[in-house]
């Protein structure tokens, strides 16, 4: 029944990563809406034309051109609303390539001409955007502050076809935050409102394309609330209106199937659900849309490991491409816009010359004191290991250190209750459970029949940290209870090691491993294999000592 529960949560949880890489689908919905509504204007001005080419063209075939457009468009603007558009077409280009900083503050700069202007129609677009980029940033107070700010203002919009049009995309942002929160009803409320909105806006808009990205995001709600049959209602009413769209091949094509796919297999039918699965692959692989193929490649990822383990391997390794090489990709051009904006910098200065001698003379300088920061750095590593190593011998000591920390909580429970909770954390350590990647406070304490609560007072008081600390340094000392003792770890990938240990991603899992030893993992390695390669050098014939983590 255990096992059951914990696959259920699996299940949930795949559920939610698809999720996550479908808000970036729908954010370039909500983006368009806001940054160019006005290409079907008479582009007779020079302004317009730029404009259109750079929106149109340049802003993905050539990013620089585009950010030195961005600033012509800026100088050569007549009034504040196209400043106020030069201004949002940067913030674009920006965050696409993730230089989000500067974006937020081309918005900040839109915002407040639209103020000036009284413009009620930009000032609502602007914040709508600001609010999908705070959520990005994963700053969601501030976001829910901008989105507020969004439809409050977009109700002053004059025009009601452009007001309804706005608010039906700005449905799906408000959808998403409710999706954070794990409110999916309110978030399938929310997206269809946004389907009677786009009803409203009649001809302006092409309502069955608008209406199937948002039905396609109601399906995916559903099935995460396991309602599979209204998940498959309306994955298929999002495949006739796409079908009757003005855009039947778009990529969200292949979103429709490959939902259509995850339900088939929430329902046990894999006959349909990899029937499905081809079709969005091979859509994913024509358009060559990278978000698409991401969310198909995870999809058939987490479907294989239950039924396939080579395929499984297989779509595991074209999922880590896919990432790597789309990384790659979106940082040379944002290392290349990083030294246009640099480069736009230095011409300002009169003095060019001086300036370049300078920035040549502090590049050796900072050379050299990177080289002597490396050295001293990879010093205070090793120290650090071996600290940590020397502490991880000796847990009893950190144990008792830990209890006795005086407690200025409040006692709300026996003596009694809290050595009884004690020795189940005792005993759950002991397990394997903290591994589970979906783990949270509430499904330890059902684990071992403990008030949540009372689970999260006894290990603040006893272990010194909150929930998610507690499990992150289980996890840690589980892995490197493996590295030290099983010489094949020291030869895995650092992605292999994070998803072995509980880990959702590369990043968080080396945050959480420096945070917990004081050096990064790919550090650690190199110390014990440097260890390893001594201790053979000097004993060539007896075993290598291991270190035991209690």
């Amino acid at each position: 029944m255990k096992r059951k529960t914990i696959q259920k949560k699996s299940s949930l949880y795949n559920l939610q990563i698809i999720i996550t890489y479908m808000h970036l689908k729908h954010i370039l919905t909500l983006l368009t809406a806001a940054v160019f509504p006005f290409l079907s204007y008479a582009q007779g001005s020079k302004f317009d034309s730029i404009f259109a080419e750079t929106s149109q063209v340049l802003l993905s075939s050539n990013p620089n051109k585009a950010l030195s457009n961005t600033d012509y468009l800026y100088k050569i603007s007549n009034n504040n609303s196209e400043r106020i558009r030069s201004c949002m077409l940067r913030a674009t280009l920006l965050r696409q390539y993730g230089i989000r900083n500067e974006a937020v503050a081309a918005l900040k700069r839109a915002d407040s001409l639209a103020v000036i202007d009284k413009n009620c129609n930009m000032q609502a677009r602007i914040n709508g955007f600001l609010s999908t980029l705070y959520r990005e940033f994963e700053i969601y107070s501030l976001g829910k502050i901008h989105l507020q700010k969004a439809v409050d203002i977009s109700k002053k919009i004059e025009n009601k076809t452009d007001m309804y049009k706005f608010q039906g995309n700005l449905s799906q942002e408000i959808a998403y935050y409710d999706m954070y929160f794990l409110k999916y009803s309110k978030a399938i409320e929310h997206l269809k409102k946004g389907n009677q909105l786009f009803e409203k806006a009649g001809a302006a808009v092409d309502i069955n394309f608008q209406t199937a990205v948002n039905n396609e995001l109601i399906a995916k709600n559903y099935l995460l609330l396991h309602k599979v049959d209204s998940a498959f209602f309306y994955f298929n009413k999002a495949k006739k209106e796409l079908e009757s769209s003005q855009s039947p091949e778009s990529p969200l094509k292949g979103f429709i199937y490959n939902g259509l796919a995850n339900a088939y297999t929430a329902t046990g039918d894999f006959k349909n659900a990899i029937s499905n699965y081809k079709i969005a692959e091979q859509i994913a692989d024509a358009s060559n849309f990278f978000i698409l193929k991401q969310e198909v490649y995870n999809s058939l990822l987490e479907f294989y490991k239950k039924t396939d383990n080579k395929k499984y391997i297989t779509y595991n390794e074209l999922n880590l491409k896919l990432n790597k090489d789309e990384e790659q990709s979106r940082k040379n051009v944002a290392d290349d816009l990083i030294k246009t904006l640099r480069k736009k910098q230095l011409e300002s200065h009169s003095d060019y010359q001086k300036s370049k001698y300078i920035i040549i003379g502090s590049c050796i300088l900072i050379i050299l004191i990177v080289m002597a920061i490396y050295i001293l750095k990879r010093k205070q590593d090793y120290n650090k290991i071996k600290t940590f190593i020397s502490k991880s011998e000796h847990p009893e000591a950190i144990q008792i250190k830990a209890s006795q920390k005086k407690d200025t909580a409040k006692e709300y429970m026996s003596e009694a209750t809290e050595s009884a909770i004690l020795e189940s954390i005792k005993q759950f350590e002991k397990s394997d459970f903290y591994l589970n990647k979906d783990i949270s406070l509430n499904s330890v304490a059902a684990e071992l029949n403990i008030n949540h609560r009372y689970l999260s007072y006894v290990i603040n008081k006893h272990k010194s940290k909150d929930f998610a600390g507690y499990i992150n340094e289980l996890r840690i000392n589980y892995i490197i209870h493996k590295l030290k003792n099983d010489p094949n770890y020291l030869k895995y990938k650092i992605s292999y090691l994070a998803d072995q240990c509980g880990f959702l991603s590369h990043s968080r899992f080396t945050i959480t491993f420096k945070k917990v030893t004081g050096v990064s993992p790919l550090s650690f390695i190199t110390y014990l294999q440097k260890e390893n390669q001594e201790e053979k050098q000097v004993n060539p014939v007896g075993k290598s000592n291991t270190y035991e983590l209690k």
